[in-house]
């Protein structure tokens, strides 16, 4: 079983340093629509067969419960093989996307949940990192102000774009909230349109 280079017609998203939070959102569409079993893989890490086994006795006389463990190779069914086989589609895909630089540092990885894990820590940080910067970006949204010349457009642009980094970092507002701070930053030189707009919410 192979990855789709293309999905419905869609290329996979091309791996980008420069606006990653934009090529994660793209890329877990692009997974998701290949195969939702997938995003499986990606929270919890590969199919693993697994098989029940009944009550034993262990060397020492103690008596062993009854469980569950994984099977031997020679025990898989074909539908076990295709569900370990997603794992390498989603490498592939993973793999089709990254650039030389990230190529090389995921080649020894043998499960996409890895490379994918991988690929957030590079580019993220840790979970202490992530924390600061949401808390910069958080800082950012509460001092947000419109410059001097600047046009509604370019206040939109940027303020639009902050949103959206706090959305990818898992902090959003109510939107009559984000509306009304919008209002709130507009340039003077056209506080009339603003006022004429924030007498309609």
């Amino acid at each position: 079983m192979s990855a789709p280079k293309t999905t419905a017609g869609i290329k996979v998203p091309p791996f980008t340093r420069d606006d990653f939070g934009l090529w994660k959102m793209k890329m877990l569409l692009f997974i998701k629509a290949s195969n939702p079993l997938y995003m499986g893989i990606l929270e919890n890490g590969p199919y693993v067969p697994m098989k029940s086994v009944d009550e034993s006795t262990a060397p020492d006389g103690s008596r062993i419960p009854p469980g569950t463990q994984p099977k031997d190779i020679t025990e898989y069914t074909d539908s076990d093989k295709e569900l370990i086989r997603l794992d390498t589609g989603l490498m592939l895909i993973l793999a089709d996307s990254a650039d030389k630089e990230m190529s090389y540092q995921l080649m020894n990885f043998t499960s996409g949940k890895h490379m994918w894990d991988t690929i957030n820590m590079i580019m993220e940080g840790t979970e202490d990192v992530q924390k600061n910067i949401l808390d910069i970006l958080t800082s950012q949204y509460e001092a947000f102000r419109s410059l001097p010349g600047e046009s509604i457009t370019q206040v939109f642009e940027k303020y639009t774009k902050l949103l959206n980094e706090l959305a990818m970092k898992g902090k959003t507002y109510p939107l009559r909230e984000s509306n009304r701070k919008f209002m709130m930053t507009l340039p003077h030189h056209v506080e009339h349109k603003s006022s004429s707009i924030r007498g309609k919410n």
